[in-house]
């Protein structure tokens, strides 16, 4: 009997050893086999992200690619008898349009881009009984820039380039405005960055004096546009981004009337840089930003000159 007992307690640990031998094989052999997904699933991503990456590529260089971007502001305020006002009945609304639009084709040799950025705000005002008069008789912002670049690639860096540039606005076509056509290069030292400096330029420039004629100057342009999409929460925001220069090579001088009416001379030498951002909510709708600095001494305003306005946008 005392046998048979010792038998069975035997029996029982040999079956508990096996037992938790087994449990620690099978546990190291799911540990296995989890290493081995983890490994294949980051072969699997960085599989593709290769052909994201290779179908970027073929789009890029089998056609054009474009892309719109616009934002609209709109406010309205009014206050009827409201004592607790500096004016107690007014009213004032305000809308602001924001456009911007690219055309792009890129080859192994070549590439050629084209750009559109469009700008106009009104605001109108009504205070007492004094009429404001119509809503879009009363510009506050006016902004039309185009850009043709077309390039010969030397490198995938760097290439041979022309442009040719109109800044100025739609309303007041040309008065003020500037034209630019010239050579030089353009350097791509990151993704979405675009860098050109023409030292061989050719500029007419037209004062805001509509009466004033138009004069051309030779000097160096530079212009760089820049692009990036952020994501912020789970949700896409864009920047875009344009800076344009003129430096001119001779002092030259251009008849210009002041604030005052009176004649000055002024010089060819600007600049300017336009922003825009827009934050993506649902389906290309989100909430979009636009602002600017500006600076150009034959548009009378000699210190810098700024913008912005938000509103709701729309990205495709």
């Amino acid at each position: 009997m005392k046998r048979l007992f010792t038998l069975a307690i035997f029996s029982l640990c040999a079956a508990g050893f096996i037992n938790a031998q087994t449990l620690e094989e099978l546990k190291t052999m799911k540990m296995e086999k989890e290493t081995m997904v983890a490994t294949k699933t980051a072969e699997l991503e960085a599989l593709g992200a290769e052909i994201a990456s290779l179908d970027e590529r073929i789009n890029l260089l089998s056609g054009w690619r474009t892309g719109f971007a616009g934002l609209v502001g709109l406010n309205f305020n009014k206050s009827n008898k409201w004592a607790g006002s500096p004016n107690p009945t007014a009213s004032s609304t305000g809308l602001n349009v924001a456009l911007s639009a690219f055309a792009n084709k890129n080859t192994e040799k070549s590439f050629w881009n084209n750009k559109l950025i469009i700008n106009k705000a009104w605001q109108k005002v009504e205070i007492g009984d004094v009429d404001g008069g119509d809503l879009f008789d009363n510009g506050t912002v006016d902004i039309l820039n185009f850009s043709s670049l077309y390039g010969y690639k030397l490198s995938d860096n760097l290439a041979l380039s022309a442009l040719g540039e109109l800044n100025t606005s739609v309303e007041n076509f040309l008065e003020p405005g500037t034209f630019d056509i010239g050579v030089g290069a353009t350097w791509t030292p990151i993704t979405n960055l675009v860098v050109v400096v023409h030292p061989f330029n050719y500029r007419i420039t037209w004062p805001a004096d509509g009466n004033v004629t138009s004069e051309g100057a030779l000097g160096a342009k530079i212009r760089a546009d820049y692009g990036r999409d952020f994501l912020v929460q789970a949700k896409t925001v864009s920047w875009s981004s344009t800076l344009t220069a003129f430096l001119p090579y001779t002092d030259t001088k251009i008849p210009i009337l002041d604030l005052d009416g009176n004649q000055q001379q002024a010089g060819l030498t600007e600049f300017t840089w336009l922003n825009t951002l827009s934050f993506s909510v649902w389906k290309g709708i989100g909430v979009g930003a636009t602002f600017g600095l500006r600076s150009a001494d034959f548009e009378v305003y000699e210190n810098l000159q700024t913008f912005y306005a938000v509103g709701l946008s729309y990205a495709l």
